[in-house]
């Protein structure tokens, strides 16, 4: 439950946050600062922009209401995946690759993934030189889905950073107006204090979770796009039902693990 967790974590931080400020005073608006917000935050994306390409950095900032989806579990995806690869077993022993292909799912040809593998396979590329592509492509995939992520790793190390910069600009104030109106010392005071606050709340409770379930993300499709190129080797090979069961089962944990309702159908696609 991805969605229901993200949304139970975020909300149940949020709670915590104003109870320990409804509990401890009455004047919530001290906690309330524009300026400082725009400091903290204009401050990391502007260091951000530095550091990556500025479309990177706005996909970026997009893919934080990624976290908000309502993901599939995972282990039941990956059970899926295999019964799916094992029906594309039973076809390619019996009626070949083109049946094979014309067997795909409307959702299957939509997947680029699947496509570029279907691709490679019509080449007729040896089972070896197979998997090197294969393998290529996954690890492009994730080096190039991950950099949001990524991204959003580096803005939560920026963001404290620019809470400190606050922290320095209000006390540099309190100490110009140690000898002059004093009215301006709760002033810098506050801005020293709030923009430390929203460094430290932007970057633990917003950039780095985000950047987490994000990488968690690619993470699980990296290792489900490995887990249907063995199937494809292992079609390839024209293994039987039990044993593309029991080989892709080894990479599983226990939960997504698939068992074939029939051990004797299995047995008799050999």
């Amino acid at each position: 439950m991805p969605f229901i967790s993200t949304v139970i974590g975020f909300v149940g931080a949020s709670l915590l946050f104003i109870f320990a400020i409804t509990s401890s005073t009455d004047s919530y608006s001290m906690f309330l600062s524009p300026s400082s917000f725009l400091l903290v935050l204009g401050g990391t994306l502007a260091a951000s922009i530095i550091s990556f390409n500025l479309f990177d950095v706005l996909k970026a900032l997009g893919a934080i209401f990624k976290t908000l989806s309502n993901d599939k579990d995972t282990n039941q995806v990956l059970n899926k995946d295999v019964k799916k690869i094992i029906d594309w077993s039973k076809v390619y022993r019996k009626k070949g690759l083109g049946s094979w292909i014309d067997s795909l799912s409307s959702k299957d040809q939509k997947d680029k993934f699947l496509n570029y593998c279907f691709e490679m396979v019509q080449t007729g590329y040896e089972q070896e030189e197979l998997r090197y592509l294969i393998s290529a492509r996954i690890e492009a995939d994730f080096t190039r889905k991950a950099q949001p992520a990524k991204i959003l790793q580096t803005m939560a190390s920026y963001a404290p950073g620019f809470g400190m910069v606050g922290t320095i600009i209000g006390l540099i104030i309190m100490l110009d107006t140690m000898g002059g109106d004093i009215s301006a010392l709760g002033k810098g005071l506050a801005l020293a204090l709030i923009t430390t606050l929203y460094g430290v709340l932007l970057g633990q409770l917003v950039f780095k979770p985000c950047a987490t379930h994000l990488f968690n993300k690619v993470e699980g499709e990296y290792f489900r796009h490995q887990i249907i190129l063995e199937g494809i080797i292992c079609i390839l090979q024209k293994r039987d039902s039990i044993a593309i069961q029991d080989h892709i089962n080894a990479l599983l944990r226990p939960k997504a693990y698939y068992q074939l309702s029939n051990e004797k159908e299995g047995k008799s696609d050999k």
